[in-house]
């Protein structure tokens, strides 16, 4: 009889089981919880330090050869389009550049630049001097808007080039502001982040400390 009492009272029963499985996934999702919210925030933080490295580096580029940098339109990291109409969109020249060529989520950042500061023509017509091998002057402005949301208040404006992560979600098919940066045209939108559905993450460069560094290296009067 002993033997028989001991028998049926070892292992777990099925209600045992499914408790402690219920336990281990609350401990598991409350672990899994944090760590992807610490991950989301570790790809979001490099995305922002490429894009910063990646105005940087055009910056400097424009200081050697008198332009900003022209589109990549075929994917390789090569310059490709010195000449793009108003509006057209293609990808960072990151081989030309030496950046890197994906942000966090494996995917390009996508560029857009005025043609006139890439272009072989001195000058963009303002009344300024033009100046041999530099495509812009002192009072040149870009033509590119960004905005708080579409149609929203101007963030800034008069800029020469933009660079644009689309985010984890690349482009969200319902948010129109996420769909602004995609559409090809030259008004972009910097959203706070805390508004689902929009994870953008936008760049540009700033026309006056762009001017500011061509004047310090002696590249504009």
């Amino acid at each position: 009889m002993r033997e028989n009492n001991i028998s049926k009272q070892s292992g777990f029963t099925l209600i045992e089981i499914a408790i402690v499985m219920v336990i281990f996934g609350l401990i598991i999702g409350g672990i899994m919880g944090p760590l992807k919210m610490q991950l989301d925030n570790i790809d979001r933080k490099e995305t922002q330090r490429l894009i910063s490295i990646t105005k940087e580096a055009m910056v400097g580029f424009a200081i050697r050869n008198g332009r900003l940098p022209c589109l990549d339109t075929t994917g390789d990291g090569q310059e490709d389009d010195c000449v793009a109409a108003p509006g057209t969109e293609g990808t960072v020249p990151w081989a030309t550049l030496g950046v890197s060529s994906k942000d966090a989520w494996n995917q390009p950042l996508t560029y857009q630049v005025d043609s006139r500061f890439v272009d072989a023509v001195d000058g963009t017509g303002c009344p300024d001097a033009d100046v041999l091998g530099v495509s812009f002057e002192l009072c040149s402005t870009g033509n590119i808007t960004v905005r708080a949301t579409s149609g929203g208040v101007t963030v800034a404006s008069g800029i020469p080039a933009i660079i644009v992560s689309h985010g984890k979600n690349w482009v969200a098919a319902g948010d129109v502001n996420e769909q602004e940066n995609a559409d090809n045209d030259a008004d972009f939108v910097d959203k706070n982040h805390v508004n689902q559905g929009y994870d953008d993450f936008v760049g540009w460069v700033n026309m006056n400390l762009l001017v500011s560094k061509m004047v310090s290296a002696n590249k504009l009067p």
